[in-house]
């Protein structure tokens, strides 16, 4: 099993993220996950302040502004503009994963689910082409039905990439919605199989890892089952945080984060270590 383990930075919102990495460090992080927006850490900034710590960019999630099922012509094409962009920063960041999802908050259709869906997998293959020219792989995030309507399951995921191939189209995984829509992790790991790109680990109330519902020993037996050794990024939210925002209801939310994610990496390594011989 992998001992690449990230840290998700969307979940400190604003905060400068040279504020906390010397901590992630100390917790034994060795890498962490950016928000892909209009409003992204400058490239220079990412390369010298990564370099300084010693961790990798393990991936780039686009979570805001991007909506490559829109049937607007003009707003899907600059939403496939704007993933292009990522791809190009992922390249300049020296990042080899982005990750796609639909965009949040968006619950329903405009014209109809199957021609949202079609068109979906339209922006997706154009996205993936320019993917392949800059050496970056495109990972698509199901999410839950409450903050989509069109990929909520693995199986959805494979469905929508399948018609992408032969073009290097996999899937990532997180625990936190796979709690609330897969019939189970060992059966959801085994029918993705080898086409697990990133797995990112959050609890089924969001907390720290071991503070809710899941089986984390299971969890990883079940990962190792399917021989993934890829990153692994953890993902944790403040008490009374919206889901679509960090902002917990403490005025010491980026503190109690912190300290979710400094009890999540240890649990998680025990975890981990207990599913080697």
């Amino acid at each position: 099993m992998t001992n690449n383990i990230g840290f998700a930075t969307w979940t400190m919102g604003d905060i400068p993220f040279m504020d906390y990495l010397p901590r992630l460090e100390e917790m034994g992080y060795t890498g962490i996950e950016l928000i892909g927006d209009s409003a992204r850490i400058p490239v220079a900034n990412v390369l010298a302040v990564v370099d300084e710590y010693g961790l990798s960019v393990m991936s780039v999630v686009a979570i805001n502004e991007i909506d490559l099922a829109h049937p607007l012509p003009s707003m899907r094409q600059e939403s496939i503009e704007m993933a292009r962009e990522l791809l190009d920063y992922c390249n300049e960041i020296n990042c080899r994963k982005l990750v796609l999802r639909e965009k949040p908050g968006r619950m329903r259709p405009i014209v109809g689910r199957l021609k949202e869906w079609n068109l979906l997998q339209q922006s997706l293959r154009a996205v993936m082409y320019s993917a392949s020219h800059v050496g970056v792989q495109v990972l698509f995030l199901p999410v839950n039905r409450y903050e989509g309507f069109l990929v909520n399951t693995a199986q959805d995921a494979l469905r929508l990439l399948d018609r992408l191939d032969p073009m290097d189209a996999n899937v990532a995984l997180n625990s936190y919605y796979m709690n609330l829509e897969e019939s189970g992790f060992r059966s959801t790991f085994e029918n993705v199989g080898s086409r697990l790109g990133l797995f990112y680990a959050s609890e089924s109330n969001r907390r720290a890892l071991g503070d809710g519902r899941i089986d984390w020993l299971e969890l990883c037996l079940s990962l190792d089952a399917i021989g993934y050794d890829d990153d692994i990024i953890i993902e944790c939210q403040a008490v009374g945080a919206d889901p679509m925002l960090p902002v917990g209801r403490s005025p010491d939310w980026p503190l109690e984060v912190l300290t979710f994610a400094e009890q999540s990496i240890a649990h998680l390594r025990v975890a981990l270590a207990a599913c080697r011989p």
